[in-house]
Parts: structure tokens; sequence; C-alpha cells
């Protein structure tokens, strides 16, 4: 860009032309917007970076000239740019042009409505609302909660709003959904759009005049589906006519009144519109559909369920390759969890493709699929080139495996100094498996054009790869503290191209404090906290936050991501948390696992403007740090708040008196619809840790066929209170699989509660922790403890006294009988 300005001008110093009298940065603008309307849309990605590093050069303020001369060019403004340089009352008199601008993130739309509203914008009327355009991704949820009942019907009915709002953060797409219900009338579906269904708390999902046409129509979340998935069975739909969006809530427990040849159809059906089946159900399925699956029909099935069957065995040759083929198709993570199944397969799988050394021919990787995932370092390395494609599936690595991927990539594409952007693009997903050495001896000009963009997708689709691949580029760390940049200097320009790559070029913390000026931190704060830095350089991120900011504004709160862990409770406790937009963005920003206290600390900032609730937004997005909060927070789990939720709350890092009272508080909640019990218990399935043994005998009567992850995360003392037959209506097909946990501390609970019998009865081979007790007119001999000499004599001498007076009551009978 600054290339092209310069071309233009002939100097750095401002306009060509001596003596004119336009401001710099109003001539940079009008040069910005010719460049923009000479570039294809297609290529402004391209531009984005360099443009907020030229704005920041030449001005001070942001312009409405600036808005209109840029157009599309403007969602290269990051948002703290906007924050510090836009001007409410300005934005006000540019909306027309901002609202048909496409691309700005939520945070840019967010920091543009504050400004838009602190300045006297009213939102009052759908008019209102549609003339925000694109910019409704930003919209405050306060604002969406004052709109009134009709104002949302018609925006709910609008398709260009739905479409923009879908691009929006879930928590406003949630606080409409919400605002729909409430005006409905009790009637959930009719209203909300398809695109918007995922955002219906689970506890609003039954009603009596459901209308399966329509909940056909709509997109949900795994977790609805598993809620409605019985209903929708029994509805007069045919399996085929279900969408894939419903299919995928497919439990053994929703569909265990179907008949054999019933559920058969259903998994074939499943099979053939690729729904993966939960992880936790392909065991159960197995079950049932063992015996009913042939050599000749096994491809109509889902190749994850095939693992489970074991078919391998009864195949004859005219099936064999067809057969793994079809287990090719396996799922990896499903593979990698089951790898005594895999190891067993791997080696049938070789005898039937006639496989005797280690090197496997084209065909039989493509034949063997996932499954080429579990071959040895020998295999990787002797095998066809065309193994590193069948690699990229795979999405982790042994040791073993990584040093042979290695070992090929430099066999086939020669020396890492020689290697092109070509060549890293060619190794694909295989890029990740890349370590230090390797990536020392890549120029580093490659490294700087290859990896922004890779790791920026490794991150969303890998994040463990991602971690991995980010420590490997970490070139050695220096110690040692000084006040010189050793380093090249962080630009504004460099931040935005280089990405995450920034976190591992900078790993000493002297060299970012000293490279990185303070301005291009705040500039550019979002991308900056969106960074995995290091926990001793996060420190350097916000020690020079608080030099420049001191308590930070509202505003930048949002924009913290991983930075905001660094913050100790006491410093939040001087946060200003108004806004519940605030607190899901400081929560969804980043991880906060294992800093509870600061997830209390937050909320309780929050909670100060004496509300009398969290809300069912906030209460979603503290979901994964429900555990977190104290028993005083937890008080704030309103019925109302529950009632709210969309996702299933998480309480496997709960304390058990916690876990008991989250669940009591939700199941109060949801307990209308106990008559519908598998929906009933999809509900509450994943707060079942805190129920007791009478909730749990009650869910067993439903016949739920509860996986093994729900089973062992139930309360050990309550488990044991369970009878047998208990125990087999609440597991089912599922109860052999608990002699592969025996030792686990649940089934274990169980076991030392109960007689042998009992434990036989299930079929667990394991030792009771109760003697059976004995039957009504047996005597049970026990072995007499030892005695002393004296005593010996004296029990010999009564013995012989008892053994005589016997003898003559037998003589007498005897005499008796004879007589008479």
């Amino acid at each position: 860009m600054r290339k092209y300005l310069l071309r233009q001008t002939g100097s750095t110093g401002g306009p060509a032309c001596p003596g004119n009298s336009v401001r710099s940065d109003d001539w940079l603008v009008r040069n910005l917007g010719k460049f923009s309307s000479d570039a294809p849309f297609s290529d402004l990605d391209t531009f984005y970076p360099n443009i907020t590093s030229e704005i920041e050069v030449f001005t001070g303020h942001l312009s409405e000239e600036t808005f209109q001369t840029l157009g599309a060019l403007a969602v290269g403004l990051t948002p703290s740019v906007i924050l510090s340089k836009a001007d409410g009352q300005m934005l006000n008199r540019t909306l027309p042009v901002l609202s048909t601008i496409r691309g700005w993130s939520p945070a840019q739309a967010s920091i543009i409505m504050k400004k838009l509203l602190q300045n006297g914008l009213q939102l009052t009327q759908a008019r209102d609302v549609l003339a925000l355009g694109t910019l409704v991704p930003g919209l405050p949820l306060s604002e969406m909660s004052r709109l009134n009942d009709d104002a949302v019907l018609q925006l709910a009915a609008d398709e260009n709003f739905i479409n923009i709002l879908q691009e929006a953060p879930e928590f406003l797409q949630q606080a409409f959904v919400h605002r729909i219900l409430q005006s409905n009338e009790g009637k959930v579906f009719p209203r909300v759009p398809a695109g918007l269904a995922s955002q219906i708390p689970l506890s609003q999902l039954l009603s009596s005049q459901m209308d399966f046409d329509e909940i056909n129509k709509m997109l949900w979340t795994p977790a609805q589906a598993q809620v409605l998935f019985q209903a929708v069975l029994k509805s007069p739909l045919k399996y085929s006519q279900l969408s894939s969006s419903l299919l995928q809530g497919f439990s053994c427990g929703a569909a265990n009144f179907l008949n054999q040849s019933q559920f058969a159809e259903l998994i074939r059906v499943l099979a053939s519109k690729h729904i993966r089946i939960d992880k936790s159900q392909l065991s159960c399925t197995a079950k049932r559909l063992k015996g009913f699956i042939t050599p000749s029909d096994f491809e109509e099935y889902p190749a994850d369920i095939l693992l489970y069957m074991g078919m391998e065995k009864d195949l004859g040759p005219d099936n064999c390759e067809k057969y793994f083929r079809q287990m090719g198709r396996v799922h990896f993570d499903i593979l990698k969890k089951e790898a005594s199944k895999w190891k067993t397969l791997l080696g049938q799988a070789e005898h039937c493709l006639g496989i005797s050394n280690a090197s496997l021919s084209k065909k039989n990787l493509q034949i063997l699929g996932t499954l080429s995932c579990t071959l040895n370092d020998s295999q990787i390395i002797k095998s066809d080139p065309y193994i590193l494609q069948v690699l990229q599936h795979c999405s982790s690595f042994t040791a073993s495996q990584v040093t042979a991927i290695q070992h090929r990539m430099e066999d086939i594409f020669g020396s890492p100094t020689t290697w092109t952007v070509g060549t890293l693009q060619e190794m694909g997903n295989l890029t990740s498996t890349l370590d230090s050495n390797i990536l020392q001896r890549i120029p580093e000009t490659l490294k700087t054009l290859f990896f922004p963009n890779f790791l920026s997708r490794l991150k969303i689709y890998n994040k463990e790869q991602f971690m991995y691949s980010l420590k490997q580029l970490r070139g050695p760390q220096r110690n040692k503290r000084d006040t010189t940049c050793h380093g090249v200097p962080l630009t504004a320009d460099r931040v935005r191209k280089e990405k995450d790559m920034v976190a591992a070029l900078y790993t000493s913390s002297s060299d970012l404090e000293t490279c990185l000026p303070d301005s291009v931190l705040k500039n550019n704060l979002e991308l900056f906290g969106n960074m995995e830095f290091e926990d001793a350089l996060l420190q350097v991120l916000k020690m020079k936050l608080d030099k420049m900011l001191g308590v930070l504004p509202e505003d930048y709160l949002p924009l913290l991501g991983n930075i905001g862990k660094t913050y100790q409770p006491a410093e939040m406790a001087q946060w200003n948390i108004t806004a519940s937009d605030t607190l899901v963005g400081l929560l969804r920003g980043t991880s906060w696992l294992n800093h509870d206290e600061k997830v209390n600390a937050m909320v309780k900032q929050y909670l100060k403007g004496n509300r009398t609730g969290l809300g069912g937004i906030v209460l979603t997005a503290l979901d994964p740090h429900v555990c977190a909060l104290d028993d005083n927070l937890l008080q704030h789990l309103s019925p109302k708040d529950i009632r709210e939720l969309t996702t299933p709350l998480d309480i496997s890092r709960c304390s058990q008196r916690k876990k008991n009272l989250i669940y009591h508080q939700v199941k109060a909640t949801v307990q209308e619809h106990q008559n519908t019990q598998n929906a009933y218990y999809q509900m509450l399935k994943s707060l079942l840790g805190g129920a007791p043994s009478e909730d749990l005998i009650q869910y067993a009567a439903g016949s739920p066929v509860m996986d093994l992850d729900t089973f062992t995360a139930l309360n050990p003392k309550e488990v044991k209170k369970l009878s047998t037959q208990n125990l087999k209506d609440l597991l089912d097909v599922n109860l052999s699989e608990l002699n592969t946990i025996t030792e686990h501390p649940t089934v274990q609970a169980w076991v030392k509660a109960h007689t042998q019998s009992e434990v036989n009865a299930i079929g667990l081979k394991v030792t009771a922790g109760h003697p059976d007790p004995t039957p009504n007119g047996f005597f049970v001999l026990t072995s007499a403890p030892p005695v002393s000499r004296a005593e010996g004599v004296l029990m010999k001498e009564h013995t012989l006294q008892i053994s005589y007076t016997i003898f003559l009551a037998l003589w007498g009978v005897m005499i008796s009988l004879g007589t008479s």
C-alpha cells in the first residue's frame, strides 16, 4: 500500500504538489479510496493489514470522508482504532455508509453500535433496527431486550435481517430468540426462524402441539435433537424423511421401543445420510445389531459401528477387500480410542490383502484409509509415497510416527532449505508435525509467508496440533533482560500479516517489551489478545496496558482475550462491568480453566448493579465455568435463568455438594416434562452426577440405555443403593461393558455394597463386598477357635458322657420298637 502511495506522490511527506492546503490524512484517504476502487473485491484481504497503520500515521481521528472513501476497506480498521479515533456523532451521520459495508467483525460492529447509541441513536421500531444493516451483529443485549413484541415479530419475518443475525455472536442470537418466545404466547416453533432454532432453550422444546413437519425444517444442535428424538421417531414421518439435523440426536435409549428390523432400518438411514453416531452410542448400537448384519449387507451400515461388531472373522474372500475398504472410513478419534480393536483389525487386514512386508502399495493404502493412521514407523517409511496423502486424515501421531513422517517428507521433498510455499502446501496438515530441528532449516522468509495463515486454520480445527506447531516454531529463548530490541521491531503491518506467528517469533520477555511500541499494542489489542503467548509474555502485554490505560475502561475488556487471565481478582474488582455483553465477551475470550477465583471476581463485579440474577445468556456463557462459582453466586441460578439455557450445563469439575445443588435446581425447572421419559432424561443427563438414587431408579424405568461415561459420572454413594434390576434397566445392553471398568470407583462402590450372587447376576467377574446369606433350613459350619490343654481334657470327658447318654437313649428306642 505504501509503495502504491509513493508511486502516486514520489515522497513520504504528503501531497506531490507543493503548497497544497489539503490535510495529509484527507489526501491519504482519497488515495486509498482510489486504490480500493481499482482493486477487485476478492483481493481486498491482501491490503487490510496496511490500512490501519497508514491511517494511524496520517490521522488523529476518523472522519466521515474516511469511511465514505474507504468503503469496503473500512473493515481493515481494528476495533481499538475505531474505539479511540471514531466520534459517535460522526458515526451517526455516516450510518447509511457503515450499514452497507460487509465484513465487520462482532467487535468492530459492537464498538460502532455503542458509539451510535451513546450519541442519540434510537431503536424503537423494526425499521430502526433494519436500518443498521450489516451492523446488526453489534447490537447490545440491552437494546434487544427493549424491543417491543411487534418489532420483534416483524424482524423475525425479515429474511435479510435473519441472515445477518446468523453471523452475529451466539449470545445475541439467543437474546433475539428469547424475545420471540416471550412474544409468542407459548407457541415455540412457528415464529422462530429455522436458522435460529439452535437458540431455543432445552426446557421449551417439548409441546403438546408439536408440528413435526415444521420441526423437520429447523436446524438443531445435537443436544436439542437428543431431547426431540424419541418424539420424532414416534411421529408419522418416515426415517428417510427426517432431516440430518434431527437424525444427529440418535441414541439407543430413544430408539429402545423399535423392533430389530425397525432399528436396523434407522441405522441404515443414518449411514445413507452420513450422520455420525455419537461415540457413546456405538457400542450399544453394535450390540443391538449383533447377528442382524450379514456379510452381504455390511456396506449399508456406518463404518464406526462395524468396528464394534467383530465381523471380520466371518468374512469370505469375496467380501474381505470390500469390508476393509468400508473399515477404512472409521473416524480417527474412534479408532484411536479403541486401540485393542484396531491393532487386531490391522493384522487381519494385512492377511486379507496379502501384505507380507512393511511396504504397502498405493492400492492397499487407499483400501485401508483411516486404518493407515495406525501404521508403524517402518511401514510409513517403506510404503508408497501416497502414504503422505492418507495420513492427512489423522489428527494425531505417536512420536515414532512423527519421526517416520519427517523422514518421508525429506525423502520426497528434499532438504528443508530448498522448500517453497508450494512444497509446504503440498504437505498439507502434515506440516504441523515438523519439529524445531527441521523448522530452523527452513528460510525465515518462507516461514513468514506460509505459517501465519496455516496456523490460523490449524487453530480452529486442531488446537492441540496448533500448540505443538507454535512450540516448535519458537526459537531458542533468551532470559537476559536489557533495553535493546534484538529482533525486528513490531509494526502494525507485521502484527496483522504474521498473526499467531508473532507469538512464536517473540519468546523473550525483554525482546517483546522493547520491540513492541505501546501504540501498536493498543491499536491491535484484540489481535494480541487472541495470540497464544506464553504466560511471561502475556504479563509484558498487561504491564504495557496498565501503563497506558490504568484501570481498563469497560469497552476494552471484551478485547483482552488471553491477556485477561493475567489480571488478579483484586484488579478485576476495579473493573466496571455494567453490560452483560462485557461479561460474556470476557468469558468467551479465553479459557478460564483453573482460574476459578477470577471467574468469581468478574461475576461479582457484574452483579454489583443490583441485579437479581445472572440471566440465561450469561449462564450459558458461564457453562464451562459454572463449577467455579462459589455457593453465594450459585444462589443466583434462578429458575428463570435456568429455563433460558440453550445447552446442558457441564458440572464434571464441580464438588459433589455443588453437583447436588445444581442438579436439583435444574430438575425443578424441567420436572413438568418427566412423563416424556427419554426427553426428560436427555435434559438432565449431563447433571446426573448430582442425582439421588430414587431419581436414578425413576430414569431406569424409562430404559435410557445409559452410556459408561454418564454412569461413571454418577455419585458412587447413590449408585451403591441401586438393585441389580435397577442397573439392568439403567444400562440395558451396556451392562456387560462394566467388566471393562471394574476398578472404577463407581463400579467398586456398587460391588462392595452387594452380595456375590447379585454381582454374578449382572455378569460382573469380580468378588463382591458381602457373602451370600444362608438359605433357610441350613446350618453354617464354622471352624472352632483353638482351645487350651486343660479345656481339651474337660471337653473330651463331656463328649464321652454325652455319647454314653445318646447310646442309652437309642438302645431304649430299639428295645421298644422290638417289643411292639
